[in-house]
């Protein structure tokens, strides 16, 4: 069970890349001779890309030390990682979400897949009782080894790209904080991992120091198969969030079901060759927008209509359009916008990161974007038109699908209905039209919180102080106005409710750990 790739890229005086360098390194079970090479090759071939012909390759072998207590006692190999600043994680935040979302549009569309209880129970299991599984996850002297080993064969300096197989991936994730400080990893690819089931990593700090981007790793690709339990069914965006998951239907566990799969080996050819497309590399730094934040705001949301428009049904279409048609003259006359096309030039909006388009992209998917004009617009139009806009600004489509989650969650937690507490339909947010301005902003806050964590973003703890400032200045009204108020009158009832929608945003924020420490 399990290997592990690692192709490296060696530069040459003159700057230019020379020949990669091709490193196999096995997992478990009968994967120790080169036949990986050969699936790799005819997979890069059929998909366009040149073969291995001519590549250096270097498969260093340790079966024994998986298989065989060892009396050898080594430390495990120290983490190397830089640790990086506030603005540092920002820039380096928005070049992997450059680069990932550049690698979806290229192989295919985020899919994390959903929990399946059975297999997070028991495939963490039944790897342990595969002995050579048991030692390197549970044994730090099999683990030290293995690791030793492993960076015995790399440079010393020059970029890399790491490829993943099995309990190769649980190998690798452990040896990404580990690399030598002058490799630079221009890439991940993670085939049939377990790293998404939470027992493999006991005793490991793995989900703690790989949940943010590393300062020396360009991109992470992991493909599951939608046959293989080895996975528990499901990707390992869960568990590091700026990966970008891709799902092979039917694909079994074999390494050669998925190195010969034509998704890795367009990876692989994109590592070592550069795209087929030839397109424009991801810049390495933030660039400076151009537009001011109202400028900016107000492009989301024309982008966000037009995308909703598409996703109406065509009866309705006609009088959407009408109105944003207006709406979009109004705000080109008021605001001076130079931008007048539909949907907006992309290349305006994609200096945002995921941390800094988290609220304006809430904003947006809570409004009516043809305001003050009146448009019923279902929660399917919202949930594709939020998807949409995330992809045409250049993230990667899963951050669509987490801010919708984020929304719906709060929704239900903050301002749930009757119908929402039965369980009578499925779990969706209510519609912003039906909400008073607190629960909107509470749900969008809450939302903006949740969605942060699920993304590995550092937390705002302002929004936290938000809530309960205000839940304060509520509670201070209502004790000033009930002593000569009709308890039942319309003004102490908005009150209560405004303080049981603060309480509740409060108390989700509290049960998900969300609260300053």
């Amino acid at each position: 069970m399990g290997a592990v790739l690692l192709l490296v890229v060696r530069g040459g005086h003159d700057g230019r890349l020379m020949t990669p360098t091709l490193v196999y390194l096995h997992g478990i079970g009968a994967e120790h001779d080169d036949a990986w090479r050969d699936v790799v090759s005819a997979a890069l071939v059929e998909v366009g890309y040149p073969g291995l012909d001519g590549v250096d390759c270097r498969a260093p072998k340790y079966p024994n030390t998986l298989r065989y207590p060892s009396d050898e006692r080594r430390v495990l190999p120290p983490q190397t990682f830089p640790h990086a600043s506030r603005s540092e994680r920002d820039v380096l935040r928005w070049r992997v979400e450059r680069a990932t979302a550049d690698l979806e549009r290229a192989l295919g569309t985020h899919a994390a897949g959903w929990a399946m209880p059975l297999a997070t129970e028991t495939v963490p299991a039944v790897m342990k009782v595969i002995p050579q599984a048991r030692r390197y996850l549970e044994d730090k002297d099999t683990r030290a080894n293995t690791l030793h080993r492993v960076l015995a064969e790399l440079p010393e300096s020059g970029p890399i790209v790491l490829l993943a197989h099995s309990l190769g991936t649980v190998i690798a994730a452990d040896l990404l904080t580990r690399i030598p400080a002058g490799v630079e990893v221009v890439g991940v690819i993670t085939v049939g991992s377990p790293a998404a089931l939470l027992g493999v990593h006991r005793g490991s700090d793995r989900l703690e120091v790989l949940r943010e981007p590393l300062p020396h790793v360009a991109w992470w690709l992991n493909v599951w198969g939608g046959a293989d339990p080895v996975t528990g069914l499901r990707g390992i965006s869960h568990r590091f969030p700026w990966v970008l998951d891709i799902a092979l239907p039917g694909v079994r566990h074999p390494m050669k079901n998925y190195l010969g799969s034509a998704t890795v080996a367009l990876a692989v050819g994109r590592a070592l060759f550069g795209s087929l497309n030839r397109e424009l590399s991801v810049p390495q730094s933030l660039p400076e927008p151009d537009i001011d934040d109202v400028e900016l705001n107000v492009y989301l949301l024309l982008t966000y209509a037009h995308f909703v428009a598409e996703h109406l049904p065509n009866k309705q279409q006609a009088r959407f359009r009408g109105a944003l048609e207006v709406v979009r003259a109004d705000l080109t006359t008021r605001l001076e916008l130079t931008d007048t096309g539909e949907p907006p030039d992309p290349a305006r909006l994609r200096t945002l990161s995921k941390s800094t388009a988290l609220m304006p992209l809430l904003g947006v998917a809570m409004t009516n974007p043809v305001a003050p004009y009146d448009s019923a617009i279902s929660t399917v139009a919202r949930r594709n038109a939020l998807h949409d806009l995330a992809v045409w600004i250049g993230l990667y489509s899963g951050y669509g699908r987490t801010l919708q989650r984020a929304l719906t969650r709060a929704s239900m937690a903050i301002s749930p209905t009757w119908v929402d507490r039965m369980w009578l339909r499925p779990r969706r947010p209510r519609p912003p039209e039906g909400l008073d301005a607190v629960e909107l902003t509470a749900i969008r806050l809450v939302a903006a919180e949740l969605a942060r964590q699920r993304e590995g973003l550092d937390s705002d703890p302002r929004i936290y102080a938000a809530l309960a400032h205000a839940e304060s200045e509520l509670r201070r009204d209502r004790a000033r106005l009930s002593p000569y108020s009709d308890p039942r009158g319309p003004t102490i009832r908005l009150l209560d409710h405004q303080l049981r929608t603060l309480a509740r945003a409060i108390r989700t924020l509290n049960r998900k750990g969300l609260a300053p420490t």
